[in-house]
């Protein structure tokens, strides 16, 4: 027969188990935690913080590269190119621009698309940044209803601040002049070329010239303008007499004007003057005396000479 087992007198007899720490076990949670958060990221980056998708149609793409070349406004990053791919006529480059949310207001009817190139001059390299970065593309925002297709501009646009002065020059040829040719007041420059074009009729060419806001004043009705760029030779009973407006106009052009002594009118946006190839010798001599738009953004001229 079988004997019957013999009860514990207690549940203090009973074994009990013993749960042992495990730092491995704990450690292996980190995993699922880390990929749940990284997929939120990516939902975040990719869906919730991205901006709208634009279409941009250029003449050429010059320099940008998918995935490199950045979309910027004012100097800060608001998108990226995705994908550059002709058109299907062949004709034009359709770029794919992803913008940020934070941007998705400057994709607006209005708004005007541009690449910045760099531009290298004698006093200034402008747009530096591209030499290293790259070219990339700029907005100037526009103020209608959301869009996402835009056609892009050849070149930087002509955006006139409220105070500055835009005027014509009518020459025979275009000489030196070129976009960005700086422009002179008495060996100061006050002012830049920002277009060149043919006349309506192809037979003159036509200068857009933009005066800072400070320098405003100093063009009048009766101002004279002529090509300063480049050596001048004078023949006299002195001899030979060579001359150049500064070193600046030496090596890339330049333009200089004159306002007589008795100043005419104030020059209304629009004015045109005929640009001279040199100036006559009273011009020079003029030194009216005019007052000057305050402006906190104009460049301090040292002078080691006293006034």
């Amino acid at each position: 027969m079988n004997e019957p087992r013999k009860q514990p007198a207690s549940t203090e007899d009973l074994p009990k188990a013993r749960r042992v720490k495990n730092w491995k076990t704990r450690l292996f949670w980190l995993v699922p935690i880390g990929a749940a958060l990284l997929a939120g990221w990516f939902i975040y980056s990719d869906v919730i913080a991205r901006g709208p998708t634009l279409h941009i149609y250029f003449d050429d793409a010059q320099e940008l590269q998918p995935g490199k070349s950045e979309v910027r406004f004012r100097g800060a990053q608001i998108g990226m190119v995705k994908k550059i791919r002709l058109t299907k006529d062949n004709r034009r480059v359709e770029i794919t621009v992803s913008l940020d949310g934070s941007a998705e207001n400057v994709a607006r009817e209005g708004s005007i698309f541009w690449i910045v190139r760099p531009h290298i001059g004698v006093e200034e390299i402008k747009a530096a940044r591209t030499i290293v970065s790259g070219n990339y593309v700029t907005v100037e925002p526009g103020n209608g209803k959301p869009q996402t297709e835009f056609n892009g501009l050849p070149a930087e646009p002509i955006i006139e601040p409220p105070g500055d002065l835009n005027i014509v020059l009518i020459a025979e040829k275009l000489g030196s002049v070129k976009p960005r040719t700086p422009v002179f007041y008495r060996g100061f420059q006050v002012g830049e070329v920002r277009k060149c074009d043919l006349g309506p009729t192809s037979q003159t060419v036509r200068i857009m010239v933009q005066i800072k806001e400070h320098f405003v004043p100093l063009v009048r009705l009766n101002s004279k303008f002529w090509n300063a760029g480049g050596i001048n030779f004078n023949i006299g009973f002195s001899g030979l007499d060579i001359s150049s407006q500064s070193a600046q106009t030496l090596l890339s052009g330049g333009i200089a004007f004159a306002t007589p002594d008795i100043p005419g009118q104030l020059a209304p946006k629009g004015t045109s003057y005929r640009l001279y190839d040199k100036p006559e010798q009273p011009w020079l001599a003029w030194a009216p005396s005019i007052p000057l738009n305050p402006s906190n953004d104009v460049p301090q001229q040292t002078s080691n000479n006293p006034p």
